[in-house]
């Protein structure tokens, strides 16, 4: 299985925000759609950034929970670790967890499309190990041809 059998086909709407943007508007983007990251692009569309739960966490910190000023460029992390709809989900697993983050942006070409996170990935696998072991199951107590 690969990354796109988590998204939808087509794929939804690519949750992000610009540079220049206010770190309260990443916020309301995040809490508004259950997300707990964002795609940070420019005005051409191309992955910049990546902004996360985490990030914004670290900036309510600093601001003693006073986000108003703050943009997002100043909190977000300019090196995304990418993949593509290609990528098998045991490969994007291994992504994580060798550069220890919880969230991938998945690009078609050079633009972002989508954010998936650790646990969309990890859910779609225990989905398909549980359809595996009803199969086998199945498999196993179907009755021979020729009886017992």
């Amino acid at each position: 299985m690969t990354i796109k059998s988590i998204l939808s086909d087509p794929p939804a709407a690519l949750f992000a925000c610009r540079l220049d943007d206010f770190l309260t508007t990443a916020v309301t983007i995040m809490a508004e759609n259950t997300r707990n990251a964002v795609a940070i692009i420019n005005d051409q569309n191309a992955l910049r950034g990546i902004l996360t739960d985490h990030d914004v966490m670290r900036a309510l910190h600093a601001s003693d929970g006073h986000l108003g000023s703050f943009k997002v460029c100043d909190w977000m992390t300019a090196n995304v670790i990418t993949c593509t709809l290609d990528t098998k989900l045991s490969a994007a697993l291994r992504i994580l967890g060798r550069h220890r983050i919880r969230h991938l942006v998945v690009i078609e070409g050079e633009k972002p499309i989508a954010v998936v996170g650790a646990r969309e990935i990890l859910g779609k696998l225990h989905d398909n190990d549980v359809l595996e072991i009803n199969t086998l199951r199945d498999i196993a107590i179907l009755p021979r041809a020729g009886g017992l």
